[in-house]
């Protein structure tokens, strides 16, 4: 059999108990005050027993002890010795036992240990003793043992067999020869399995009234006359709860029987809860009890005859005639308690004999509202041990505010948990708010204003209870929490842009502050003039579409009702998003492509159309993207493309020597009429322009290839010089070279790449053409014999960032360096991409004139740092510029590198031979000082750069 050890049920409340003592005890007149503490200096065992002097142990105070004197034991953390009763006292003038306190923080210490075979306490020829507080263990067979003892009395307390003591023990034992005993509000735990209590032949007058016996066997008794239970829960593990044989006689009511389900019962034939032979039958009362055996078991055995339920019990015996059974309901407890709505509530015999006015744990009989009374005399009698009590009792303290703030008016409220219904009228609260100050109150709430916040340590505030009869309901009851500062009302804004939605802005807000003050007023403004969007009482996103182009400042602004005022900004930049297209020849003077047959004299114009042509939309482009060559130029010149119907600016996208084939590459926002305009300076040339993409302001879906730019620390991603990014050596007439761009431009998400590309040390003449997929008729660099010449790309990029380059001429080294992405979406290998914003092209830099920076020529390995944010329309805090960058006149072949932040990138922009004057698109990051940064590596030579365009 498998057992559990003593599991102490409801201490909380026995603490009280025991505390309280003789209860249920008749005192006569007071006698002689005998004391026992084994803790007390000076005790001893053949001293006076005197509260100065008390006994050391229990024995010799009951051996002193006369009728009507009363021994008080002090319950320590030490436990005193088996003791011996054969005191002897009389009806009016008892002996008394009672425990006390003593150095034990825990009333419910024992006080008697036999850690011996013997039992704790033995009665032994005593007459009224009464006892009360104690408890009782023993690891021999039995713990109490009453023998040849006549009005006897034991009240609230333990009584216990060890684990350790025989299967067979009886932890209380009365013999044949002993009457008048009366068990009542106990703990009887047998833990080894044996028998609770027994009763031998010839034993008289017994009553266990609410007691609580668990963890063994039950209550036997043989041949015993008027034995009495009534209000006891008795748990076993394999049933015989009861069991009254050989002539035994007395009554047995409102007693519950159940199974202790903890421990496993091995006998296959488990007796029944309540057993009475057949010669004890007819003298034996069974009435408002409660049985649930095991299901192997059954309820009664009378007379010989088993009966497995209540009605058959009654119909066979006459018995029973109010029991319940596991066929009227589960009989289930809860700590001892019957459950909420339990049959076993306000259903018991209040007459029968032996019960008491209190139950288990000295509560007074309560009737529960909620439950019909079915019980006799008062009706409000619960069956076993315990009475359930009203359930009223006082909850946490409830605050009007979770958040404790300074200066914010907070209400306490008095909580309760009252399933009763209870009227609380005349109860009266003091509050005390933890901070030094207190409150009356006669409705339950209180109103207080904190000062000051808390550091460190929270607030501890309680609300205690007073019943109209001045008494406390429980205890105090409060929280801990913090006083916090007033928080600020704050608001926070951030606003977002996407390619596939070109010129709208996506901004998240939230607003926060003290909850008491609502927000009446949450506008955002989106610093393009429009009217401010309301969006007071709601969290979330608002979108708005800008006209133009550009980085505005966008204000959210709040009102609460207290009359507080936040704003919150952010700056955000939107623009059109970039497609990139097949290289498509829109123009070509030789052959008259999009212009007449004929070159383009001094001061000439080409008027081109754009929109609608070479796969660029008829409509919603803002600018183009084209590779602008020159050829065949009868004197050197500069060449200056803008919007048809603008101004001419003064800046060049195109500077030429006569002779000679010069490309560049030109973003260009487009006229209102859908063209572009290409202005020659000087002597005649022919004009060619292959598109490469666009800017548009049209919203697109996924897949439609809108993207923002990136850009990227410049990298070498191909020098075949050295073998970065491809085999080593010149690349052959006729061939292409294939390139993988760094991780960053292998996500899906990347649609386009901008590529530096430079051509060095050619064996003759040719053009290179950068793509993806199929190799278009165009070009993107023209070079000599010799020449080292370099172009800025906007190309496609294919999976995996695959860019192809060929080349038609003589063998050559090619060189690219990586600028920036074009990303449609950001997908975890992407970078996030910005809007392109384009400008009108202004000069800012010009070291012939002094323009941005001395007006001198820059030297050999020098460098130029200029200004750009907040220059010609650029914001204060650009991540990137496109700048025209144009070598004029060097002393020597060089090159030029345009960077940001960091060290010089081992990358050129401007590759220059002696004399020559070049330009050259560049993407250039900005340093967090808004400067970027021109070093030139050979000889001397000047320098400019004109804005078209910025990211941010």
């Amino acid at each position: 059999m498998r057992r559990r050890r003593l599991i102490v049920r409801s201490i909380a409340v026995l603490s009280v108990l025991i505390g309280g003592l003789g209860t249920g005890i008749a005192h006569a007149d007071a006698g002689t005050a005998l004391y026992v503490d084994d803790d007390a200096v000076g005790c001893s065992d053949t001293g006076p027993g005197t509260s100065a002097e008390p006994f050391c142990q229990i024995q010799p105070a009951a051996d002193a002890a006369a009728p009507g004197d009363t021994v008080h034991v002090a319950r320590n953390t030490t436990q005193y010795a088996p003791v011996t009763v054969a005191s002897v006292g009389t009806a009016d003038a008892p002996v008394t036992f009672v425990a006390v306190p003593g150095d034990s923080q825990t009333a419910t210490g024992t006080v008697v240990l036999s850690r011996t075979s013997a039992p704790a306490v033995t009665f032994s020829g005593a007459q009224y003793v009464d006892v009360s507080g104690f408890n009782f263990s023993s690891g021999g067979a039995n713990t109490l043992v009453v023998s040849r003892s006549r009005h006897i009395s034991y009240d609230t307390g333990w009584i216990a067999t060890a684990q350790s003591a025989p299967g067979v023990a009886r932890t209380v034992t009365v013999d044949g020869a002993s009457s008048g005993i009366s068990l009542t509000r106990l703990h009887i735990a047998s833990e080894s399995g044996g028998q609770a209590f027994a009763s031998a032949a010839g034993a008289r007058d017994i009553t266990l009234a609410d007691d609580d016996v668990q963890l063994g066997g039950g209550v036997t008794a043989v041949g015993t006359t008027g034995l009495h239970l009534a209000g006891d829960t008795i748990e076993t593990v394999c049933g015989n709860a009861v069991s009254l044989t050989d002539g035994s006689s007395g009554t047995v009511e409102n007693t519950v029987a159940v199974p202790d389900t903890s421990a496993s019962c091995a006998d296959s034939g488990t007796p029944a809860e309540i057993t009475v032979d057949a010669s004890s039958a007819s003298q034996v009362t069974a009435d408002y009890n409660a049985v649930n055996p095991r299901s192997t078991g059954t309820d009664y055995d009378w007379a010989g005859t088993a009966y497995a339920t209540r009605q058959t019990f009654l119909t066979g015996t006459g018995q029973g005639a109010h029991d319940l059974d596991q066929t009227d309901v589960t009989l289930t407890t809860t700590s001892g308690l019957p459950t909420e709505q339990s049959p076993l509530i306000d259903s018991a015999d209040a007459d029968a004999p032996g019960e008491l006015p209190t139950d288990l744990h000295g509560a007074q009989r309560v009737d529960d509202p909620l439950v019909a009374d079915t019980g006799t005399g008062a009706g409000d009698y619960d069956r076993g041990a315990t009475e359930v009590q009203d359930p009223l009792y006082v909850a946490t303290p409830n605050r009007s505010s979770t958040d404790v703030y300074v200066g914010v008016p907070v209400t306490f409220k008095a909580g309760f948990t009252n399933p009763w219904s209870d009227s609380l009228d005349g109860y009266s609260y003091t509050f005390d708010f933890g901070d030094g100050t207190t409150a009356t109150s006669t409705t339950g709430s209180a109103t207080h204003t904190y000062t000051q916040p808390t550091t460190g340590t929270n607030i501890y505030a309680t609300v205690t209870t007073y019943r109209p009869d001045g008494t406390e309901l429980g205890v105090a009851s409060g929280s801990f929490f913090p006083v916090r500062p007033l928080p600020s009302l704050t608001g926070s804004l951030g606003c977002d842009t996407a390619p596939a939605l070109p010129d709208a802005a996506s901004c998240n807000f939230t607003a926060s502050g003290f909850s008491g003050y609502p927000i009446t007023s949450d506008r955002v403004t989106f610093g393009d003039g429009s009217a401010a969007v309301s969006v007071t009482g709601s969290e979330g996103f608002v979108q708005h579409t800008y006209i133009a182009a550009g980085t505005y400042t966008v204000t959210q602004q709040l009102t609460d009702s207290d009359g507080r005022t936040a704003t919150d900004t952010t700056r955000t930049t939107v623009g059109p998003a970039y497609v990139a297209t097949g290289p498509t020849r829109v123009l070509d003077t030789r052959t008259g492509t999009g212009a007449a047959k004929r070159q383009v004299g001094p001061g000439g114009v080409v008027r081109l159309k754009v929109l609608g042509v070479g796969g660029i939309p008829a409509s919603g482009v803002t600018a183009v993207t084209m590779n602008v060559t020159d050829t065949a130029a009868t004197a050197s010149s500069y060449v200056t493309v803008y919007p048809d119907g603008t101004s001419r600016p003064t800046a060049s996208d195109l500077d030429f020597a006569a002779g000679r084939t010069n490309p560049n590459l030109v973003t260009v926002r487009v006229g209102a009429d859908g063209y572009v305009d290409l202005y020659n300076a000087h002597g005649d040339v022919d004009l060619i322009a292959d598109t490469q993409g666009y800017f548009t302001t049209k919203a697109g879906t996924s897949g439609a290839g809108l993207s923002d730019l990136a850009p990227v620390t410049p990298t070498r991603v191909l020098d075949t010089r050295y073998g970065t990014g491809a085999a080593k050596g010149e690349v052959t007439p006729g061939s292409t070279t294939t390139i993988t761009l760094p991780k960053e431009g292998q996500g899906t998400g990347t649609a386009g790449a901008v590529l530096n590309v430079t051509v060095t040390g050619g064996t003759g003449g040719g053009v290179v053409t950068v793509y993806c997929g199929s190799r278009p008729s165009t070009s993107n660099l023209n070079y000599r014999t010799g020449q080292t010449v370099s172009n800025l790309v906007v190309t496609k990029v294919c999976s995996g960032g695959k860019v192809q380059i060929y080349n038609s001429g003589g063998h050559v080294h090619l060189i690219a360096d990586l600028q920036g992405l074009y990303v449609s979406s950001a997908d975890g290998t992407s970078p996030a991409g910005s809007p392109f914003v384009p400008v009108d092209p202004t000069r800012f830099l010009d070291t012939r004139n002094g323009t941005g920076a001395q007006a001198k020529v820059l030297g050999a390995n020098g460098t130029l740092t200029v200004k750009v944010a907040g220059v010609a329309g650029i914001p204060a805090d650009p991540t990137a510029v496109l700048v025209n960058l144009t070598g004029v006149g060097p002393t020597t072949g060089t090159h030029l590198t345009a960077y940001g932040a960091g060290g010089l990138p081992n990358v050129s922009n401007d590759n220059l031979t002696a004399g020559e004057t070049r330009p050259v698109l560049a993407v250039v990051p900005v340093d967090a000082d808004g400067d970027i940064h021109i070093h030139n590596s050979n000889g001397t030579v000047d320098v400019v750069a004109d804005l078209a365009g910025y990211i941010r």
